[in-house]
C-alpha cells in the first residue's frame, strides 16, 4: 500500500512538471496556428501523450476521470495548434485540479534560506546558467536546447516557485538539466526561491516593498498571505490579480519570503487558515484531511491564546473550545457541508471576539501584569507541590544531602523543555497534536508514580511501620542498601523531571504568544508578572517545606500522602484531556462542573478514570485498615 502511494505521489509530481513545461514552452512553439519550431512542437506532442500514459496508472474513480478529461482537452488543443494562451490556461486549470485533489505539497514547511540558495546556485548552476542567471555560463555553448535565461521576462512570467522546485527535483528529459535529488527538499526550495528572484528588477522590488507596507485586507494584494500562495503564484498570475503592482509585490516577497510566514501573534490567523483549508478538504470528500486540519486549527492556533483567555475571558475561551470541538464532531459524523459551513462562520465570529479581547488587554498594564503572573502560577503550581513534597520527605528522613537528585530532575526538565521549543521553532515541526500527546503521556506516567509514592507514605504514617522500615534498611547488607537507595533516588529524579517537563513547553508557548500579542511597552509588565509568579512559587514551595518538616511523623506522612494522591488525580484529568485534544482518545461530554486547577473536566473518560482510581484507593485503605486491626 505504501509503495502504491509513493508511486502515485511521483506520478502526480510528474504530471505537474509536464503541465508546467508545456504551459511555458508551447506559446513560443505555435503562433496563430503555425508551428514555428517543428522539433519543439513534436516534443510538446510527446509530452502530452506521456501525460495520458501516466494517467493510466491512476485508479479509476471520479477524481481521475475528471483529470483525464482535462488532459484530453490539452492533447486536442495541441493537436489542433490552438493559441498558446489557450493551452497555457488549460495547463493551469489541470494543475490547480491536481493540487487540490491530491493535496500536493506546493510550499516549504519553513522559510527558505536565500543564502543557502545562493550557495547552491554558485556550486551547481553557474557553469550553465551563468553568474547572473542569463544562460551564459562557461558550459552553455553547444548545449541544445540552451540553458534557461532566468531574466527572460516572457518565459519566466509563466513560472511559479513551485514549478522551479519541480524542475530542480525531476530535471528535464532530453536536456542538460539534471534532477538535484541529492539535495534535501529544503535545499531545493531555497534554490528555487533564489532563482525565482531573477525575473524582476531592483526597482520593482523597491516598489513591492512600499506596496507591502501599504497593503490592506480588502485589496487583491491580500492574495499573497502565506508560503503556499507565494509558491504557486506566477508573475502572470500576479499581473492578472493586481496589474503591475501585483508583479512588483510578488518580486519583493520572493526576495523576502519570511514576511508571509504566520507569526506567533497570528495564532488566531493560523486557526482561520486551518479551518478554511479544513472546509475545502471536506468539500472534496477528504474527511481525514479535513479532521486533521480542524485539529491543527485548535492545537497550533487557538490553544496558544488560552493562557491569556483563562484570565481575561474564561467563558469565551470555553465557548470557542466547545464550538471547535463541535466542528470536528460534524466532520467525524459526515454531516452535510452546509452544517460545517454554519459552524465555521460561528467560529470565525468568536475568533473576532477573542481578537478584540486580546487587543484591549494588550493596552492595559495591570491586565498584562496579572495575566503574565497567572500563566506561570497556573502552570507551575502542580510541579512546585510535587517538588516540595519530595524535598520534605528527604529532609524528614535525614536525607537532605540527596536533594541534588531532585535538582537534577527539575533542572534537566527545564533545559530539555526550552531545547524542545528551540528545535520546534527552527529545525523540525512539532505539531500541537504531538505536543499534547507528550504532555498527556507524561501526566499519566507521573500520576502512576505519585499514586505509588502516596500509598507508600500512607503506609509509613504508622510510627511502628516507619521504625520497621528503618531497621530493615539498617540491617540490610551495605551493597543491597546502596542499590535500593540508588534506584529510589533516580525514581525521585524521574518524578521531578516529569512534573516539570510536561508544563515547560506549553508555558513557553503561552508566554511567546503573550509577548507578540502585547505592545512593546507591555513587554516589561510581562517580565514583571513572570518574576512575581516565580517569587510566589518559590515562596509556596518554601512554606510547604517548612510546614511539612515540622509536623510530627504520622501527620507528616498523612499530609504528603493526601497531597500526592490529589495531585495524581489532577494529573489523570489533565493527561486524559491532553490525549483527547491530540485526537488519541474519544471525548464524551457530560453535564458536570469544570475545575481546571484540579484537573476536573466535564467528560466521561477523565471523570470515569478518576472515579475508578478513587474506588481502588478506598478498597486499598479498607484492606490496610483491616490488616492493621488484625
Amino acid at each position: 500500500m505504501q509503495a502504491a502511494e509513493t508511486q502515485q505521489q511521483r506520478d502526480v509530481q510528474l504530471l505537474l512538471h509536464v503541465l508546467d513545461y508545456i504551459g511555458v514552452d508551447y506559446p513560443g512553439t505555435v503562433l496563430n496556428g503555425v508551428v514555428k519550431n517543428a522539433a519543439e512542437y513534436a516534443e510538446q506532442q510527446e509530452f502530452s501523450q506521456q501525460m495520458g500514459a501516466v494517467l493510466e496508472r491512476f485508479p479509476d474513480n471520479a477524481k481521475s476521470e475528471h483529470l483525464r478529461k482535462q488532459i484530453e482537452a490539452i492533447q486536442q488543443a495541441i493537436a489542433a495548434r490552438v493559441s498558446g494562451k489557450k493551452v497555457t490556461s488549460l495547463c493551469r486549470e489541470a494543475s490547480a485540479l491536481i493540487i487540490a485533489t491530491y493535496q500536493v505539497i506546493v510550499a516549504p514547511k519553513r522559510v527558505p534560506s536565500l543564502q543557502v540558495g545562493r550557495q547552491l546556485y554558485q556550486a551547481e548552476c553557474v557553469r550553465c546558467h551563468g553568474v547572473n542567471g542569463q544562460g551564459d555560463g562557461p558550459n552553455a555553448a553547444g548545449l541544445e536546447p540552451p540553458p534557461a535565461n532566468f531574466h527572460d521576462r516572457e518565459r519566466q512570467s509563466q513560472r511559479s516557485i513551485y514549478s522551479l522546485y519541480a524542475t530542480l527535483s525531476l530535471g528535464v528529459n532530453g536536456t542538460a538539466m539534471p534532477a538535484f535529488s541529492q539535495y534535501s527538499s529544503a535545499q531545493r526550495w531555497a534554490l528555487a526561491f533564489y532563482v525565482g528572484q531573477y525575473f524582476a528588477t531592483d526597482a520593482e522590488r523597491q516598489k513591492g516593498e512600499q506596496l507591502w507596507q501599504q497593503r490592506d485586507d480588502e485589496s487583491n494584494m491580500s492574495a499573497i498571505s502565506n508560503l503556499k500562495q507565494l509558491g504557486l503564484l506566477s508573475p502572470e498570475d500576479a499581473k492578472e490579480l493586481a496589474g503591475e503592482d501585483g508583479v512588483a509585490l510578488l518580486a519583493y516577497l520572493r526576495s523576502n519570503p519570511a514576511l508571509v510566514m504566520p507569526k506567533i501573534k497570528d495564532a488566531l490567523e493560523i486557526s482561520r487558515q486551518k479551518l478554511a483549508a479544513s472546509l475545502d478538504a471536506y468539500r472534496l470528500g477528504q474527511t481525514k484531511q479535513a479532521y486533521e486540519l480542524a485539529m491543527s486549527a485548535y492545537l497550533d492556533g487557538f490553544e496558544l491564546t488560552e493562557g491569556q483567555l483563562k484570565t481575561l475571558a474564561p467563558e469565551l475561551r470555553k465557548q470557542v473550545e466547545l464550538n471547535m470541538a463541535g466542528y470536528r464532531q460534524l466532520i467525524q459524523s459526515s454531516q452535510p457541508v452546509a452544517s460545517l459551513q454554519s459552524r465555521y462562520q460561528s467560529i470565525l465570529a468568536q475568533l473576532d471576539e477573542v481578537k478584540n479581547v486580546l487587543s484591549t488587554a494588550g493596552e492595559s498594564a495591570s491586565v498584562t501584569f496579572i495575566g503574565s503572573m497567572l500563566i506561570l502560577l497556573r502552570e507551575g503550581v502542580e510541579a512546585i507541590l510535587v517538588l516540595a513534597a519530595i524535598a520534605a520527605f528527604l529532609a524528614k528522613s535525614d536525607r537532605s544531602h540527596h536533594l541534588n537528585y531532585v535538582h537534577i530532575g527539575w533542572i534537566s526538565a527545564l533545559l530539555l523543555g526550552v531545547a524542545t521549543w528551540v528545535v520546534a521553532q527552527h529545525y523540525i515541526d512539532i505539531s500541537g497534536a504531538n505536543r499534547e500527546m507528550t504532555e498527556g503521556v507524561a501526566a499519566l506516567v507521573a500520576s502512576v508514580m505519585l499514586l505509588y509514592v502516596g500509598f507508600w507514605m500512607h503506609r509509613q504514617s504508622n510510627a511502628i511501620q516507619w521504625k520497621k522500615f528503618l531497621y530493615r534498611k539498617l540491617d540490610a547488607q551495605a551493597g543491597e542498601v546502596g542499590q535500593v537507595k540508588k534506584s529510589a533516588l533516580w525514581s525521585l529524579v524521574f518524578i521531578a523531571f516529569l512534573a516539570v517537563y510536561r508544563e515547560v513547553l506549553e508555558t513557553v508557548l503561552f508566554y511567546q504568544a503573550f509577548w507578540y500579542q502585547s505592545s512593546v511597552s507591555g513587554h516589561r509588565y510581562i517580565i514583571m508578572g513572570f518574576v512575581a509568579a516565580a517569587v510566589l512559587l518559590v515562596g509556596i514551595s518554601w512554606a510547604l517545606f517548612r510546614f511539612s518538616v515540622r509536623l510530627p511523623l504520622r501527620p507528616f506522612f498523612l499530609t504528603n500522602a493526601v497531597l500526592l494522591f490529589v495531585l495524581s488525580l489532577v494529573y489523570i484529568g489533565k493527561g486524559i484531556i491532553a490525549l483527547q485534544e491530540a485526537g488519541v482518545l474519544q471525548k464524551n461530554t457530560v453535564n458536570f462542573i469544570e475545575i481546571d486547577l484540579l484537573g476536573v473536566y466535564p467528560n466521561l473518560e477523565s471523570l470515569g478514570l478518576q472515579a475508578f482510581v478513587l474506588f481502588l484507593a478506598a478498597l486499598w485503605l479498607l484492606r490496610l485498615r483491616y490488616k492493621t486491626s488484625q
